[in-house]
C-alpha cells in the first residue's frame, strides 16, 4: 500500500467518524441530511465538468441503479438520524459499521444463489454477529432476547440494510461508468455527485411518511454544511483510494480503525457510559471485521 492510499484511508476515517459526531448531537432529523446531501453534492459538483463526461452516453441500466442507490443511501441516513436519537454513538455507530459486512453476503446468496465467502471470512462474520449482540448491553446478566426488539435496534437495522443496498448497486453502477472508458477517479467522484441528487430526492419524498420529520425549520444550517462535506468526501476518498492499492481488502480493513475511533469519541467526548459488554463487544467485532477483510 503506498503512503498515499494510507493518508487517503485514515482521513476518509477521520471524515466518518467526524460526520456521525455530528449526527449524534445535532442531526437527529431527516431534514438535517437532505440538506447535508444537498450541498455536499453541490461541493463536489464540479467534477462532472472537470472530467468531461458523456453521462448522457452511459445505459439505461447505470441509471436505475443510481436511483436504487440513492433510496438505499436515503434508508441508511433515516435509519441512522433515528437510531441517534435515542441510542449510544459507542453503540450505534460500530452497529451501523460492521453489520452491512453480514448483510451484503446474505444479499448476495438470495439474489445469485451462492456466495465467494471463504471459512475465514464467515469465521470474521459470527464475530462481528456475536459482537453485536454484545454491544447494546449494559450488563451481561440483563440479556434478554426481547431486549434486542427495542426500537433503536430497528433503525439500526434499516441504517445497515441500506449501507448493504447502496454497497452492492454502487459496485454494479461504478463498473457500468469504468466499462463505458471513464477512469476510476473519474466514476468515483463523478458518482458521488450523482448519489447525493437522488438522495436528496428520495429523502424529500420519504419525509412525508415519518412521523415526526417536516421540511422546514432547520437551525443547524452550518452543520449539515460541514456534514455534507464530510458526507461526500468521504465516499470520494474511499473511492479513490481503491485505485491506489493492489488488494481491495487493504482498504477495507484499514477503514475499520473508525470503529473504535467511534467507540472512544462517544465515551469521551460525548461522556457515553462505557459498559464491560460493550468494550468487549466491540473488539469482537474489530476482530471479526478483521478477518472477513482477509
Amino acid at each position: 500500500m503506498t503512503l498515499t492510499a494510507f493518508i487517503l484511508i485514515i482521513v476518509s476515517a477521520l471524515f466518518h467518524v467526524g460526520w456521525n459526531l455530528i449526527g449524534k448531537r445535532v442531526a437527529q432529523t431527516l431534514l438535517f441530511y437532505i440538506w447535508a446531501m444537498a450541498v455536499g453534492g453541490l461541493m463536489f459538483s464540479p467534477f462532472l465538468i472537470f472530467h468531461d463526461i458523456q453521462l448522457m452516453g452511459l445505459p439505461s441500466t447505470f441509471w436505475w441503479l443510481l436511483c436504487c442507490s440513492g433510496l438505499f443511501q436515503g434508508l441508511y441516513l433515516i435509519g441512522l438520524a433515528r437510531a441517534y436519537r435515542s441510542g449510544d454513538m459507542s453503540m450505534v455507530y460500530p452497529l451501523a459499521r460492521a453489520l452491512p459486512v453480514v448483510v451484503v453476503p446474505l444479499v448476495i446468496v438470495i439474489l445469485y444463489g451462492s456466495t465467494a465467502v471463504t471459512a475465514v471470512e464467515g469465521l470474521g462474520m459470527l464475530f462481528i454477529l456475536a459482537g453485536a449482540i454484545a454491544l447494546p448491553l449494559s450488563r451481561w446478566k440483563n440479556w434478554r432476547p426481547r431486549f434486542y426488539l427495542q426500537p433503536v435496534m430497528f433503525w439500526v437495522l434499516l441504517a445497515a440494510v441500506g449501507t448493504a443496498g447502496y454497497s452492492i448497486v454502487d459496485s454494479m453502477a461504478l463498473q457500468i461508468m469504468r466499462d463505458s472508458g471513464m477512469n476510476a477517479f473519474q466514476a468515483g467522484s463523478s458518482f458521488v455527485v450523482l448519489q447525493a441528487v437522488t438522495t436528496v430526492s428520495w429523502m424529500v419524498l420519504l419525509i412525508g411518511l415519518i412521523p415526526g420529520e417536516r421540511l422546514r425549520g432547520l437551525q443547524q444550517k452550518g452543520m449539515a454544511i460541514l456534514a455534507g462535506f464530510f458526507i461526500v468526501g468521504t465516499y470520494m476518498l474511499v473511492l479513490t483510494s481503491m485505485t491506489l492499492v493492489t488488494e481491495v481488502s487493504y482498504v477495507v480493513a484499514l477503514r475499520q480503525i473508525s470503529i473504535p475511533l467511534g467507540v472512544i469519541i462517544g465515551a469521551i467526548w460525548l461522556q457515553e457510559k462505557m459498559s464491560l459488554p460493550r468494550i468487549q463487544g466491540t473488539v469482537v467485532m474489530l476482530i471479526g471485521l478483521l478477518l472477513a477483510s482477509i
